[in-house]
């Protein structure tokens, strides 16, 4: 009789922490996203804010490709790592995701290398990323900023890099960083720049050009959430709420710019009706 009361009583232990165990998930906000910037915003700046308001937040870094996905499916309270331009062709036949807030950008921009010449200079060298978008993107900013007036395209309207002028040279991504000081300036992608921890805001970097406001308001990062969970669930709605303040809040502004030196650029918007 005493095994069998000491089972029982074990059964019911197990039972009351299983209990617990599914009650303490109501205090839990699961976030996928992109490594960098997006989940050291999560951890450093917007996790504190949350344990304040009594959530915990957990942050898997995820493949792009699966992130909305898993939001619709329910794997994961949010999502954080995409414009709304690619949200929109996701949701393109039903909307299972929406965003939530508009949170950070990232400018292509200019960095200065040797630069032995004013970038607007007719001999200045430049390096860009060999890859179509990134590639097309920096040049456009060249053409806007002065530089070339015009470039070559190819049959997609993308850069065309065997017909670049002769003072621009594609680049792999993987090496921008690395040959930067072998050009006067370089165009980087943003998360090329946060490899090299490349200070945007330094004295030989802050008047170059970067890309322009309007493209920031189109291409910012959101906050994206389960759309019928968030109309119907009203603890996972507090719980969205309560994420998307933190990532508007003056703390991530101040931890973005502090941590990112210019290269990110906060672009908070509050995108809930």
């Amino acid at each position: 009789m005493k095994n069998k009361a000491l089972i029982i009583l074990g059964l019911n232990l197990l039972s009351f922490l299983s209990l617990s165990s599914c009650k303490d998930q109501s205090n839990v906000i699961e976030v996928s996203s992109s490594l960098l910037p997006h989940a050291s915003i999560l951890k450093e700046a917007v996790s504190p804010l949350l344990k304040e308001k009594g959530y915990e937040l957990k942050v898997t870094v995820l493949d792009w490709t699966l992130q909305n996905n898993a939001v619709k499916d329910g794997d994961y309270d949010a999502n954080y790592f995409q414009h709304i331009p690619y949200l929109e062709t996701y949701n393109s036949k039903q909307e299972n995701v929406f965003a939530v807030c508009k949170v950070h950008y990232e400018p292509l921009r200019v960095y200065a290398g040797k630069a032995s010449v004013s970038y607007t200079d007719s001999k200045a060298t430049f390096e860009i990323c060999n890859d179509a978008s990134n590639g097309t993107r920096a040049l456009d900013l060249l053409v806007s900023s002065g530089v070339i007036s015009s470039y070559e395209k190819d049959e997609d309207g993308n850069a065309d890099f065997n017909r670049l002028p002769s003072n621009i040279k594609a680049v792999a991504e993987n090496l921008l960083v690395a040959s930067l000081e072998d050009y006067d300036y370089g165009l980087l992608p943003c998360n090329t720049a946060l490899t090299g921890n490349i200070d945007g805001n330094s004295d030989e970097n802050k008047n170059l050009p970067k890309e322009s406001e309007n493209l920031a308001s189109l291409k910012a990062n959101v906050l994206a959430a389960n759309t019928k969970k968030y109309e119907t669930d009203d603890e996972y709605k507090k719980k969205i709420d309560c994420l998307a303040d933190a990532l508007l809040s003056s703390k991530v502004r101040e931890y973005i710019d502090a941590e990112y030196k210019g290269v990110v650029l906060t672009y908070q918007q509050d995108l809930r009706s």
